[in-house]
């Protein structure tokens, strides 16, 4: 990506969160972090590579199987135009879903359960051993490491934190402490 391209896509990132406080009002305290977030990729001097990705990738997209995993859905994120899916964007940006998928897994268990707080840490722990597992394995597959890009994987994350708060607040409000929680932990 371009210095201009970079600060464009911070621009976008901002412009959405914008959006997204205006939706979701329990945002507006962790605003000003994330936008510092957003602001710092501008400042990127490393080379961030551009790809078609799939847009929308979790751990409902993929299925282990005796033969290795295997990707079920091509489809991208089915809100957005088809030209925005064919689009070049971050190649992180798919690494990002992932990321969150972990968590979201995880902290969707502990939702209304009784032992929340003594479950967490066991969470958080899982969660950070998937996420470290699934960067290795990107990385030896053949992609850059993400967590030599920490600033913008670190966006590109809030990012799609921001879109599950908007998300569970009109679909699922009872989920909605799962990407809040890590937004305001971030």
């Amino acid at each position: 990506m371009t210095p201009g391209e970079l600060a464009a896509l911070s621009d976008t990132l901002i412009s959405k969160l914008n959006q997204a406080v205006e939706i979701v009002p329990d945002l507006a305290p962790y605003a000003d972090r994330i936008r510092a977030a957003y602001a710092e990729i501008t400042r990127l001097s490393q080379v961030v590579m551009m790809q078609r990705i799939h847009g929308d990738y979790h751990l409902g997209q993929v299925l282990h199987s005796s033969h290795g995993w295997v990707a079920l859905d091509f489809e991208g994120e089915p809100a957005a135009p088809l030209a925005e899916r064919r689009a070049l964007a971050p190649a992180l940006r798919d690494v990002a879903g992932m990321i969150r998928s972990f968590d979201y897994a995880a902290r969707h268990q502990l939702v209304g359960h009784p032992e929340r707080q003594n479950l967490a840490a066991a969470a958080t722990a899982w969660v950070t051993r998937c996420q470290r597992e699934f960067c290795a394995g990107y990385s030896a597959g053949g992609g850059a490491d993400p967590n030599d890009q920490a600033t913008l994987l670190r966006a590109l994350t809030l990012e799609k934190a921001v879109y599950e708060v908007i998300y569970e607040y009109r679909h699922r409000p009872g989920w909605l402490s799962i990407p809040l929680d890590f937004v305001a932990a971030a």
